[in-house]
Parts: structure tokens; sequence; C-alpha cells
């Protein structure tokens, strides 16, 4: 019998940075396990010195291991078909992907390290940016993906930051009001029905 690939995915004991690749995996029904290394003691066995890592075993045994939230995040959703296969596609997907990585470095800078009133609206002005951009784009899909008619990365980061946001507090909760927001809320609550979305959160 042909054994089954397996992950490992090393991070702090959070969501935060290692949460998308957590979704991928889950989603896309894959094993694997969390690991919380000691920091920063662990911190010289890993790549680049800092996490997120993962290590893929694949069924031979043989490792391969990859460091850096985007490369992990991006490597993971090519393979198990969360980006478009149309090149053009793919990079406007690409596009809403870097979004997402822009936004949510200003919500770590406020959340991890400033936590300052101007930290706070610094974030909270990208995100009212970002929905102005983005509900347009939702509006126009058919589907009510951002591309094509099936889950890709950006749904499940849309997903996620949504979460973060109205979490926040009560302020952040009216930005993404559904009156305000009918389409972001929309694929929200699509993306919220998959099973394996929920299993990524600790």
């Amino acid at each position: 019998m042909v054994g089954k690939t397996k992950y490992i995915v090393e991070y702090f004991q959070a969501d935060a940075l290692a949460w998308t690749a957590r979704a991928i995996l889950s989603l896309a029904g894959v094993e694997y396990e969390n690991k919380f290394p000691e920091w920063p003691a662990h911190s010289p066995k890993t790549p680049f010195g800092r996490m997120p890592v993962l290590t893929e075993i694949s069924p031979d045994g043989s490792k391969f291991v990859l460091a850096e939230s985007c490369a992990i995040e991006l490597y993971l959703a090519e393979k198990y078909g969360f980006l478009p296969k149309d090149i053009k596609e793919k990079a406007t997907a690409m596009q809403y992907y870097f979004q997402f990585v822009d936004i949510f470095e200003t919500f770590g800078n406020h959340t991890f390290y400033y936590k300052t009133e101007t930290s706070r609206e610094r974030f909270l002005d990208r995100v009212k940016t970002f929905i102005e951009r983005h509900e347009p784009i939702l509006e126009n899909s058919k589907s009510g993906h951002y591309c094509g008619d099936s889950l890709t990365l950006p749904d499940i980061l849309l997903y996620f930051l949504h979460k973060s946001v109205i979490e926040l507090d009560d302020q952040s909760l009216n930005l993404f009001a559904t009156q305000q927001t009918p389409a972001i809320s929309k694929l929200v609550a699509m993306v919220g029905e998959y099973p394996g979305i929920k299993k990524a959160f600790l």
C-alpha cells in the first residue's frame, strides 16, 4: 500500500502566520501535525531563524523543508488546487493575494508590535481602503468567488481577514457590517461552510 504525504507545521501556539497553511491542508483533507517548538532555542534549527516552517514528508520518507509564510502558502495552494491553472487568472489571484499580505502585515504591526492608537488607525484605514476596492470586485463575480467558480487562496484569506478584523474591537466589527459589504459577507459565509476551514484554528 502506498503511504500518504504528511506535513509538519512549526509555529508558535497561535493562528497568525501559520493559519493559512493549516487552512489549505485542512481544506484539502491532508494529514498534518502542529508543532510548537521552544523559542528562541529552536531558531538555529530553522532555515532562516524564524517561523513558520513546513516539513513535507513523502511516502518514501524523504523530506522537503520550506520556510517563509508566503512561500509555504503559495506552494500548498498550487499543489492542492487553490490557485487557477490559467496563467492570467493565476496572476489575477496573485494580485489579490498580495493585497492580503500587505494588510496582514499592517495588522501584525499593530497587534504584536506597536499597539498604539496610531497603529490601530493605520490598520483600520487600510481595511477601509481594502473594502472600497474589493467589494466591487466581488459584486461583479457571477459565482461570488474571487476567481472562477471555486474556492481559491484569496477566498480563504478573506475569511481569515474578516475574522481577524471583527474580533479586534466593536469599531472594527462595524467595518464589515453585512449591509455595507454584502458581496464580501456572502463570500465569507460561503467559505465558512467548508468543514475544513474551522479545523485550521487552534
